[in-house]
């Protein structure tokens, strides 16, 4: 479901130094999440690299877990939790596919792109069994198959280059379809951050299902 760790564990120790500054559209992804928990919901944040994000998501929930395929990504997800003193946030070099994590439960899960992963579908489908009924998953991801032909040309010439993680050429139609197919219910799928690039997909799991 996820690529090899080993290609973001060498990327580990430079990946704070490539992130976006915090603004505006990223105190409004914030909130879209926030709104999203239940008073004291517990949250799965998937793919979390650093934990930068999940950090941040803690203060709107009653307990956040971060996990990532990278141990190197998750040591210094710790580090800055135990540095910036936040209790309510834990992390685990795993998965989503990881056995470790059946038979929990949780009231939203969160996956800031959806880019890298090997089967997005299967990644919907097992986010889907993680949620309780009624929770919700928040997503945020380019739509690669939606973008001109010169750079779905290039982008993907650039995937096939050795150790390069896989990319997924996703649509708005295709992936609509797939949270359909994983038995999740579309909220809403739109642009929030046109400068971003970034497709924002909040679906619920029906209560009773």
């Amino acid at each position: 479901m996820e690529p090899d760790p080993a290609f973001w564990d060498r990327r580990a120790p430079g990946y704070d130094a490539k992130l976006p500054a915090k603004g505006v559209n990223y105190a409004a992804r914030l909130r879209r999440v926030a709104e999203a928990v239940p008073a004291g919901g517990r949250l799965l944040d998937a793919g979390c690299a650093t934990g930068e994000i999940t950090l941040d998501l803690a203060a709107g929930c009653g307990s956040v877990l971060g996990i990532d395929s990278s141990a190197a990504m998750i040591e210094r997800a710790e580090a800055k939790a135990a540095g910036r003193g936040v209790a309510n946030a834990s992390f685990r070099a795993v998965g989503l596919a990881d056995p470790t994590l059946d038979g929990e439960a949780f009231d939203a899960v969160t996956a800031y792109s959806l880019l890298h992963l090997v089967d997005p579908a299967a990644a919907l489908r097992r986010v889907r069994a993680l949620l309780r009924p009624g929770g919700v998953a928040v997503t945020e991801t380019p739509l690669l198959g939606d973008w001109a032909w010169g750079w779905r040309v290039l982008i993907a010439a650039a995937s096939r280059t050795p150790a390069a993680p896989p990319v997924a050429m996703l649509t708005r139609v295709g992936l609509e379809a797939a949270f359909a197919a994983a038995g999740l219910d579309v909220q809403e799928s739109r642009v929030h951050n046109p400068r971003s690039g970034m497709h924002c997909i909040t679906a619920r799991r029906p209560n009773g299902a």
